[in-house]
């Protein structure tokens, strides 16, 4: 089952940057990666996992 969606305001629709990914840039550079417990890490993929995207 989809769900139709439609754009209310077009002018204020976000892009995507070019430079998007999935795992956050700073998560990288800042060691943040590696200070965060399995608890985060699973909380941060269930929110990228449900988080909803106009494409």
């Amino acid at each position: 089952m989809s769900i139709a969606k439609r754009v209310l305001n077009p002018e204020r629709l976000r892009q995507v940057p070019e430079h998007f990914s999935w795992v956050d840039h700073r998560l990288v550079r800042e060691h943040t990666i590696e200070k965060a417990d399995v608890c985060a890490w699973a909380l941060y993929l269930f929110l990228v996992a449900v988080a909803d995207v106009l494409a």
